[in-house]
């Protein structure tokens, strides 16, 4: 039995608020007064995220030849709910920062390889089969084990050892770290969510991220999610660390008919790479299976 996921939380001594800007940016996100021009403008509030924006509309991952050069084209150019999804992952990429207790365990830069995957694949699963929006599968996809980084930080030691242990036995992270560490991360990420005020949807898609057995079509985001997470550690892009000695398990009818769907696997892990060099400056290491 995992502990309460409140209590976690009140053991981190500077737990990061949602960045100020992509509260504001998801703040806007029903209201449809809300124009393209005020969209810009609560961007272009923050320096270091307007030039993250300007970066990723020129990189890869679009592929548009036209140059963006401000907020406000590449809102015009990529449209309002794609440069907003953008923005939210781009500023929750960066808003958490390293332990020097986990190098050489767990990576970052693995960890926001697994969740942009994710997100990705959700976003393409989301085009495919309706079943949520786009942009909502996009950002859940990032947020999914954003409960996992409060666990690292606030019981970095164990966690550690949870990650030698999933990496020796070729297990999951997410049953290795419940039993060493008492918390299971998709909960303590549901009461982040509801402390961050997160909406509800996005809330439920986070909390239920593993459970295998929820489809888009029966369950809308958290099917979308759970979908897009089961595909992608499928692959072996495991949440923070590479375990190149597992050995790949037969891919169900269900899940191959997704990744087909969402255009294949290597097409989602170049859209992946793209977009997270262009977020956060290139990793310093990709998953060695995707390679």
């Amino acid at each position: 039995m995992s502990n309460n996921a409140r209590e976690i939380l009140g053991l981190l001594d500077e737990l990061p608020p949602l960045p100020a800007v992509a509260a504001r940016v998801m703040g806007l996100a029903d209201d449809d007064r809300t124009s393209a021009l005020d969209l810009a403008q609560v961007l272009s509030t923050d320096q270091a995220l307007t030039a993250r924006l300007i970066k990723i509309s020129n990189s890869a991952y679009y592929g548009f030849a036209r140059r963006v050069g401000t907020v406000r084209e590449a809102v015009l150019v990529l449209g309002f709910k794609q440069v907003r999804q953008l923005a939210v992952g781009a500023s929750i990429v960066n808003s958490f920062k390293r332990n020097s207790v986990l190098d050489g365990v767990f990576d970052l830069d693995l960890f926001w390889g697994h969740s942009v995957a994710t997100a990705v694949a959700g976003e393409a699963i989301a085009k495919k089969t309706r079943a949520a929006r786009p942009e909502d599968a996009f950002t859940a996809g990032i947020l999914h084990d954003i409960g996992r980084l409060v666990i690292s930080q606030v019981m970095a030691n164990e966690f550690a050892d949870a990650v030698r242990f999933a990496r020796s036995n070729h297990t999951s992270l997410h049953e290795a770290e419940t039993r060493l560490t008492g918390f299971d991360h998709a909960a303590v990420g549901r009461a982040l969510g509801e402390q961050w005020k997160f909406p509800g949807h996005l809330v439920d898609a986070i909390a239920m991220h593993h459970d295998e057995s929820l489809t888009p079509a029966a369950d809308g985001l958290p099917g979308v999610v759970a979908q897009a997470n089961r595909l992608v550690l499928h692959y072996g892009l495991y949440c923070g660390f590479d375990d190149e000695g597992a050995a790949p398990a037969e891919m169900s009818p269900d899940l191959a008919a997704l990744e087909e769907a969402a255009g294949g696997i290597d097409h989602l892990l170049d859209r992946a790479f793209a977009f997270i060099e262009s977020a956060s400056g290139a990793p310093q290491r990709w998953y060695a299976a995707a390679s």
